[in-house]
C-alpha cells in the first residue's frame, strides 16, 4: 500500500513537473519570437519581419552638405523590411530622435537641428510614398503597411533642410528608424 501511494505521488509530481516545464518552455519561446531585438549588426527583428539597414543603427544628416534644393543630391538612408514568414504580416516603422547624450560626436543643443527645420521623403521600391515636413509626422509613425510572405520592401529615407529654415549652418540631426510588427 505504501509503495502504491509513493508511486502515485511520484507519478503526479512527474505530471506536474512536465506540465509546468512545458508551460514555461512555451512562454520562453513565445516571448523570444515576438520580442524586438537588436544585434550588433543593427538588424531589428520582430517575429518574422526584419529591418536590415547596412550597419547603421543611427543615421545623421549634416546641414553643411544638404540644403534640400536638389533631392537627388541628398544622401538617402537605405534599409529593407523582409518578411521571412510564408504568411502576410503588417508592420509599422517609427522615426525617433536620438538623444544628444547618446551620441559621442560633440553634439549639443546649439548644434542640433530641430524637426521643424527639416523635411523628409520616403521612397518604397523606387516610388515616393511620402514627402512632408518632419514635424508633421504623428506619433513618430513613418510608415505602416502590410507585407506579403517571403517578400522584401526596399526603402530610402531622405531627411533634408527646409528651404525657409533659418540658422542651420554647421548643425546636424540624429535619428533612427525602428520596426514594430503589428500582427
Amino acid at each position: 500500500m505504501k509503495n502504491k501511494l509513493l508511486l502515485v505521488c511520484g507519478f503526479l509530481l512527474l505530471i506536474i513537473f512536465i506540465a509546468f516545464g512545458t508551460y514555461y518552455w512555451y512562454l520562453y519561446f513565445l516571448k523570444v519570437s515576438s520580442a524586438s531585438i537588436s544585434t550588433g549588426d543593427t538588424i531589428q527583428k520582430e517575429g518574422g519581419i526584419t529591418l536590415i539597414d547596412n550597419d547603421k543603427s543611427v543615421y545623421d544628416i549634416d546641414a553643411t552638405s544638404t540644403d534640400g534644393e536638389n533631392l537627388d543630391d541628398v544622401e538617402a538612408y537605405i534599409f529593407n523590411i523582409k518578411n521571412d514568414n510564408k504568411n502576410q504580416g503588417s508592420y509599422t516603422l517609427y522615426i525617433e530622435d536620438v538623444p544628444i547624450n547618446s551620441i559621442k560626436d560633440g553634439c549639443t543643443e546649439e548644434t542640433l537641428l530641430k524637426r521643424n527645420q527639416l523635411r523628409y521623403q520616403l521612397i518604397l521600391d523606387e516610388q515616393v510614398i511620402k514627402e512632408d515636413d518632419l514635424d508633421n509626422i504623428k506619433d513618430n509613425i513613418l510608415d505602416s503597411r502590410e507585407i506579403s510572405g517571403n517578400t522584401t520592401n526596399h526603402y530610402k529615407l531622405k531627411v533634408f533642410i527646409k528651404e525657409d529654415a533659418e540658422n542651420w549652418l554647421s548643425k546636424h540631426y540624429h535619428y533612427k528608424v525602428t520596426l514594430k510588427k503589428n500582427r
